[in-house]
This record gives structure tokens, sequence and C-alpha cells, in this order.
């Protein structure tokens, strides 16, 4: 008994490493044979239903004789019963019980029998069924025992190699999805833009046009719209490659109030559309920025559109910048509503919206904005300034002096 409980052991430490459900179920009916000592294994697992038996698993009978019998079976007569009394049955000839259904044709002859369920979680979900003995003896008590064992060991393999498939397959759903979302966003990206080229292009001819007062308002309103429809389709894909871990920083020593001027620079027309005044206001000897200059100026970039956005026409817009505990802060202020303490975090979520906003939402840009902060290694965040407008701080590494 103590070889053969060694034997056991050893096998089932083997099964618990099978990531198929199949290998399990295999790798059992053999140990069961070979430990035990019968000509003959098999172990078969409830479906979903709970009634049927879904997968069945034999030892000892060739291919060709298995395709010979036909259909496996679906849990009917001695087999059926172990699993309905949830308790093991040993037989010294299984055709002269009473639940005995007779074997189809070709079915090699069995009589001894030693059948145990097999215990998941939420009951019995399959069983062991072992028939001729080695030496043409009955199946004993120690043998009954040695099935129960290897049945237990039986369910934590089984449900290992149901989570590992499960597994499995999920991965590969998360990976058909993911690909399907490159496939649109590249299309996003390649018919919006193919779209919106002719619209920029020839509302920006009108714009453009030597004498701006012969220009309509509406040309102003489609430029901006086709400006602003272009930054959405940026985002998005940048959004999509940081989704992916695709985005990738160029980490390099810049000058932090460099790359503010050009940040206001690329927002200055549509600060003049509304006579919003920027100011540029750095504090005297500023370390270097160890970072991602042009992620930096494309944060400020929304962040400054933001601010414009909200800021009431003839009113100001001003970035400070400073250095605090080996960081570079950017400090964007206008005088706007500003944010309720309330919004502070929310704002940042892509899907929020305003009260009477509920069609356009708040964009992408600041949760964008704020992901590429920290991916560089800072952070981004609002500031509630009641009376005062809206307020965002950007922080950005220091270089090592």
């Amino acid at each position: 008994m103590q070889q053969r409980l060694k034997r056991l052991e050893v096998a089932s430490s083997v099964m618990i490493t099978e990531v198929s459900l199949e290998g399990v179920l295999s790798r059992v009916v053999q140990v069961a044979a070979e430990v035990i000592g019968a000509q003959y294994a098999a172990i078969g697992v409830l479906g979903s239903d709970g009634r049927v038996l879904e997968h069945f698993t034999t030892y000892g009978i060739d291919a060709e004789r298995r395709a010979s019998i036909g259909a496996p079976p679906q849990g009917r007569g001695i087999l059926g019963l172990v699993i309905r009394d949830a308790k093991p049955l040993r037989l010294t000839d299984l055709t002269k019980h009473a639940d005995s259904c007779g074997f189809p044709p070709h079915h090699p002859p069995m009589r001894s029998f030693l059948g145990v369920p097999i215990f998941g979680r939420g009951g019995v979900f399959g069983s062991l069924y072992l028939t001729e003995k080695a030496g043409g003896e009955p199946f004993t008590e120690e043998d009954e025992d040695l099935a129960i064992l290897l049945a237990a060991k039986t369910a934590a393999a089984v449900e290992n190699a149901r989570h590992h498939e499960e597994s499995a397959r999920l991965l590969a759903e998360v990976q058909q999805l993911q690909r399907a979302r490159e496939r649109f966003f590249a299309m996003v990206n390649h018919e919006l833009r193919n779209a919106l080229s002719a619209v920029y292009g020839w509302s920006e001819m009108l714009v453009r046009k030597k004498d701006p007062a012969t220009v309509p308002r509406a040309a102003f309103e489609v430029l901006d719209s086709a400006q602003y429809a272009i930054g959405l389709i940026n985002d998005l894909l940048d959004l999509s490659r940081l989704d992916e871990d695709r985005l990738k920083p160029v980490i390099r020593r810049v000058e932090p109030v460099s790359i503010a001027r050009h940040a206001i620079g690329r927002v200055t027309p549509a600060a003049n559309l509304k006579q919003v005044a920027l100011h540029l206001t750095p504090s005297p000897e500023l370390p270097n920025c160890e970072t991602d200059a042009s992620r930096v100026e494309q944060i400020l970039v929304n962040l400054l559109s933001n601010a414009i956005k909200h800021a009431p026409e003839r009113s100001s817009v001003t970035v400070s910048i400073t250095a605090v505990n080996e960081r570079v802060v950017y400090r964007v202020e206008d005088q706007g509503p500003g944010v309720p303490a309330t919004d502070l975090e929310r704002i940042f979520d892509i899907y929020v919206t305003r009260p009477g906003e509920e069609a356009q939402g708040l964009g992408l840009g600041l949760p964008l904005s704020r992901r590429l902060a920290r991916l560089l290694g800072g952070e981004l965040h609002a500031a509630a300034l009641p009376g005062r407008g809206g307020c965002f701080i950007l922080q950005v590494p220091a270089g090592q002096s």
C-alpha cells in the first residue's frame, strides 16, 4: 500500500502541471489503471447541464476498437448510478447489476467494476471507473481508498486545467478585440483625415486671403472645427497607443521656458480670435527638464486651448513656471468659471460630461494629458480657485544639476 501511495503521489504531482483538460483526463486514467491495477479505466466529466457526460476518456481500449464501438456513453446505467448516488460502487460482476444496460457491439467484455465520484466545489461533476481487476480478482477496499484519493486529486487538476483553458480563451478574445480596435483606429485615422483634409484645405485658403475683412465668419468656424476634429483624431490615436503600451517617450534634457513659448505660439491664433492675452511668467534660474519636450508641449497646448475656450473675451491666460522639489511646475490659469472642487478628478475621466453639454462632453484632451504626464514621470491635476478662474498644474521631472 505504501508503494502504491508513493506512485500515486508522484503521478499526481505531474498531473497537476497539465494545462489542458484532455491532458489531465488522459493522465488520470493511465495512473488509475497502473496504480490500482486494472485492465481498463475511464473518466467521465459532466457537461454544463449536470446530466450528460461531456467528456469520456478511456485507457486500455485502442483507437480502432473505440471507433468500432461508436459514440461514447452519456452517463446512463451503472456509470450514471455512481454520479447520481455520489458514492463509491464496487461490483464483482457489473453485468448482473439491476442498473446494467449492457454493452454496445464490439465492446470488450467487463465484469469486475470500481467506480468513485469526483467532487468539485459545486458537487459531483464526474466519476472515475475501473474494470477488469488484474489477476481476475475483485477490486478491494484498498483499491477503493486509492481511487477515492485519486479522484480528489483529479478534481483539483481538472479545475486547474479548466481555469487555464478559460484564461487562454479570454486572452484570445482580448487579443482579437485588440486587433479589431487597432483596425478601427487605423480606419479612423485614414478615412477621417482624408475627409477632413479637403475641408481644412479649402477653409484655410478662404481664411488666408489677403483681405481678412472679406472672409465670412463661417470660414473661420469651419477652419476651427476642422482643426478641433484633427486634434481629436490625434488624441484618440495617442490614447490607443497608451492603452497598447506603444507610446514611448524620448527623454532628453530640455529648457522648460522654450517648451512653454512653443506651446503659446501654437494657441496664439485661437487666443487672438477671443482677444485673450497670453502671459508667460517663468521664475529666474530654472533647472532644465528631464523629459520629452514634444509631449510636454502637447500637454501645455491642451491646457492652454482649454483655458482659452473657457476664458471670457478680452481676459487673460497666464503660464507660470517654477521649480519645487526636483520638479519643474507649469501652472496654467485663466479667468473663466473654474473647476468646482467636486469635479477636480471627474474632469479627467473620458466619459464625463457637464450638465447641458451631454452631446459634446469634455473631449479627450484632459484625460490624455494626465496619462501623458504620468508616462513622463510627472503629474497633472486641477486646483479649485473659487472666484479666480481655472487652474491646472503640470509637474515634470527636473534634470540633475
